[in-house]
């Protein structure tokens, strides 16, 4: 017999082996096939492989087979791999075959260039009912390998573990009645970030209270179940008789006790299993503060924050007193959490920088610029270095309260003892003086800004735009506005739409349409804000016709109106045309329709 490709079934390929086959005859090939082999009898298993006959015996009965076996593994609809039954049934049959079947399937492995999948590996183990196949085959530290004190030579099998398979382990192990084994796999599991069903945890702890006195272990899980279902009494009793049989709780079994109050809103006891926990010299950490900051703020019972910082008081460091003032900060508690920080001030000689900035933006949100400012005067003290995100937050906040006075006084020490400004520092200076009406500070802001290293982008431009024109300085505006083209910066939405208010408010609608027009041709498309400024410009003036057009033209290209929009329809609709209109004290903040607040 010749040496050509030809189409047999078998067990699987891979390197050279030998099998007997059964023979069938065609016009130009033989189809070899073996006998299928059963591990359950509702169940048979065969693959087809191409391969070529390198060596057959003279009366032709015996041939030696190199079986060319694909590389790709067949997949379904979603692109994982199928799991290949003719292995699964090949590898659990040797695992079957005798009392010590690992130098068979070590000799199969290395004969068979493999790599096994999750899932077969899953469903192998679901046949498996031999007391040591599970914990021989399978062993955690990565890469997964077959167990060297029972195999002569291993078989590195480069699988990666997925939780289903895991669980298919553990199922295994509790089916071998190892029960200890079993808890080995779940902890494995849960160190990578795993989680079991409830089917799954039911076999363990029935397992584990069947075969062994139940440890700390077992209860902290049992906690944990009784816990998560809403059963906090029954998690206090199985705490309590944790503790009359001697076991001392860790620190996980401390929090989840914690937790499962904390979950149930019982905050008396949550606070006294707290006091428990320091008072037998279990040190907490963030996981338990931040669970009973949490059941505190929900149940607004937040004063009581201070009982639990002066029972922890052995334990408070300088990492746990950051963690709480950036979460109440968060949570917007300004008052406690500046308590704490004065706390925090007073105990540790060096500070946390995230803390800190953290309570700087939390009295500026809450508007105490005085505080704030204090704050930064002093933060060199705590041995932190101050720097440019710290004073914009500051002066961002005067500026939003019109502290001109304090805006000034603080620009000027950055300019003194640093840091030095920044780009984002000009344009929040220069923005406030313009909110504030300085128009002249803000000019001489923008003058330092051209002056200095950085230079005006096209944020700096808005601002002043916006400050000059809505403080009645059109023609100086729309100078600014050509200088800024000139400097190479593109006007954009925010821009235009600035200017176009501006002609607006001062009657002169033509220049605003104008504006309007040279938006498109730059292609810069406008916004809801844009059209509702020129419709306002439009039906102020009494042109009623244009307005009605700049309206169709809005509903074209695909704007939604807002409420502004609909108030200047009903005005027109209703065909009022004052020419005089009724403003605000405030130039700036009385233009409802402007695009800069």
């Amino acid at each position: 017999m010749h040496h050509h490709h030809r189409r047999l079934a078998t067990a699987h390929g891979g390197r050279l082996f030998s099998t007997r086959l059964f023979a069938t005859k065609h016009r130009d090939h033989v189809v070899y096939e073996a006998p299928k082999f059963r591990l359950l009898n509702t169940r048979h298993f065969g693959t087809k492989y191409s391969g070529r006959v390198v060596r057959e015996t003279s009366d032709r009965r015996s041939v030696a087979v190199r079986v060319e076996a694909t590389g790709i593994l067949p997949t379904d609809v979603r692109g994982y791999p199928l799991p290949r039954r003719d292995l699964i049934c090949k590898v659990t049959k040797i695992l079957h075959s005798s009392s010590d079947p690992f130098p068979d399937l070590s000799e199969y492995l290395q004969t068979l260039n493999l790599t096994i999948t999750p899932s077969e590996a899953s469903e192998i183990l679901k046949c498996l009912n031999h007391p040591t196949s599970p914990s021989n085959s399978f062993d955690f530290a990565p890469p997964i390998s077959l167990n060297s004190s029972t195999i002569p030579s291993p078989t590195i099998w480069d699988l990666q573990m997925n939780c289903y398979t895991y669980k298919c382990l553990l199922q295994a192990h509790l089916r071998s009645n190892n029960s200890n084994k079993a808890f080995e796999v779940y902890v494995e599991l849960r160190r990578r970030g795993y989680k079991l069903d409830i089917f799954a945890y039911n076999m363990l702890l029935d397992a584990l209270a069947k075969d062994n006195k139940p440890d700390e272990y077992t209860y902290t899980i049992m906690i944990r179940m009784t816990g998560k279902i809403g059963k906090a009494d029954e998690s206090l009793t199985l705490f309590q008789e944790m503790t009359e049989k001697g076991y001392a709780p860790n620190l996980i079994a401390y929090n989840t006790m914690i937790q499962a109050l904390a979950n149930n809103r019982m905050v008396d006891k949550t606070i006294f299993l707290f006091s428990k926990m320091v008072e037998n010299n279990c040190r907490p950490n963030g996981f338990t503060f931040s669970v009973i900051l949490n059941v505190l703020v929900a149940e607004g019972q937040l004063g009581r924050l201070d009982e639990v910082v002066e029972v922890s008081n052995k334990f408070m460091n300088k990492s746990i007193y950051a963690y709480l003032v950036r979460t109440l900060s968060k949570l917007g508690h300004a008052s406690e959490a500046h308590r704490l920080f004065c706390n925090m001030w007073s105990f540790h000689d060096e500070g946390d920088q995230d803390a800190y900035m953290s309570m700087l933006e939390s009295l500026c949100d809450a508007g105490k610029t005085t505080e704030a400012l204090d704050l930064l005067s002093k933060i060199h003290e705590k041995r932190i270095s101050t720097d440019t995100v710290m004073y914009n937050t500051v002066l961002s906040a005067l500026g939003k309260l019109k502290k001109t006075s304090d805006l000034h006084d603080l620009y000027e020490k950055m300019k003194q003892d640093g840091p030095s400004p920044d780009i984002f520092s000009y344009n929040i200076l220069i923005s406030s003086f313009g909110r504030a009406g300085r128009v002249e500070e803000a000019v001489k802001i923008f003058e330092e800004l051209e002056n200095s290293s950085c230079k005006p982008d096209i944020i700096s431009f808005n601002s002043l735009i916006n400050c000059l024109g809505k403080n009645g300085d059109i023609d100086e505006a729309h100078m600014r506005f050509k200088e800024m083209r000139e400097e190479g910066l593109s006007p954009d939405v925010v821009t235009y739409s600035t200017l176009i208010e501006c002609f607006g408010k001062t009657d002169k609608v033509e220049m605003a349409c104008r504006l309007f027009d040279e938006m498109l041709a730059e292609g810069c498309s406008p916004n809801i804000v844009t059209y509702n400024i020129l419709l306002d410009c439009l039906e102020r003036s009494g042109r009623t016709a244009e307005a009605v057009d700049l309206y169709a033209k809005l509903k074209q290209q695909g704007l939604t109106p807002d409420s502004i929009t609909y108030a200047v329809l009903e005005r027109l609709q209703s065909g009022s045309h004052r020419k005089v209109r009724v403003r605000r004290k405030n130039p700036i903040t009385g233009w409802v329709v402007s695009p800069l607040r």
